[in-house]
């Protein structure tokens, strides 16, 4: 787990292709969040992307498409938890039956110490001051490591991830990153960008 892609929430120019791309160098785990999508648009997305890059895609909305499509994995909304409380088991279940991956949102340290299901991983945000969503600011401020927070499921940091911010959340002890603004704010150059964001988590620490 290194660096995680949530897509765009609005639709984007050449977005298919753009995904495509980002798969063709080295994108390992994209998250399919359109909060808006009805099932048919979100359907119609997936159906968009190359079938051999399908088994990276995961679902935020729409579940049953993942089992259709025999998609990466499934990830539980912080709104999902609070709203369909007596649906979770039952998908949980569905996708490892499948050997899906679900995983979750969670914007208060409190909520690591009781989780719903045993998620593969978790969100984490926001880390830093979000670059998507004007005046959503930082919970963790004051965070300096979440080493004492970390249990058999992984935590990736969300909210703010720069390129500039990369050596600071693995400090911190995440296990990897997702961006959403800093990839999708210049779509025309959301390539260049990802490379820069992988290259820096692969980057080994230097001692002198």
């Amino acid at each position: 787990m290194n660096i995680i892609v949530i897509s765009s929430p609005q639709q984007e120019l050449n977005e298919a292709s753009i995904i495509g791309a980002l798969f063709e160098h080295g994108l390992e785990v994209f998250h399919l969040r359109k909060p808006t999508y009805s099932i048919y648009d979100t359907e119609a997305l997936i159906q968009a992307i190359e079938p051999k890059f399908r088994d990276r895609v995961v679902l935020h909305h729409h579940y049953a498409l993942a089992e259709k499509y025999n998609l990466r994995g499934i990830h539980f909304t912080g709104h999902y938890v609070k709203s369909h409380s007596d649906q979770l088991t039952n998908w949980y279940d569905k996708a490892k039956q499948q050997a899906m991956t679900v995983s979750g949102s969670k914007h208060q340290l409190k909520e690591l110490e009781t989780l719903e299901v045993p998620y593969n991983y978790v969100f984490l945000s926001p880390v830093f001051d979000s670059i998507s969503k004007a005046g959503y600011k930082s919970n963790f401020a004051d965070l300096k490591s979440i080493e004492k927070y970390k249990s058999a499921t992984q935590l990736i940091a969300l909210g703010g991830i720069s390129l500039d911010k990369i050596d600071q959340v693995k400090r911190m002890g995440f296990d990897g990153a997702a961006v959403l603004g800093t990839v999708w704010e210049k779509p025309a150059q959301a390539i260049a960008v990802f490379m820069e964001l992988k290259a820096a988590w692969e980057k080994k620490d230097q001692i002198f």
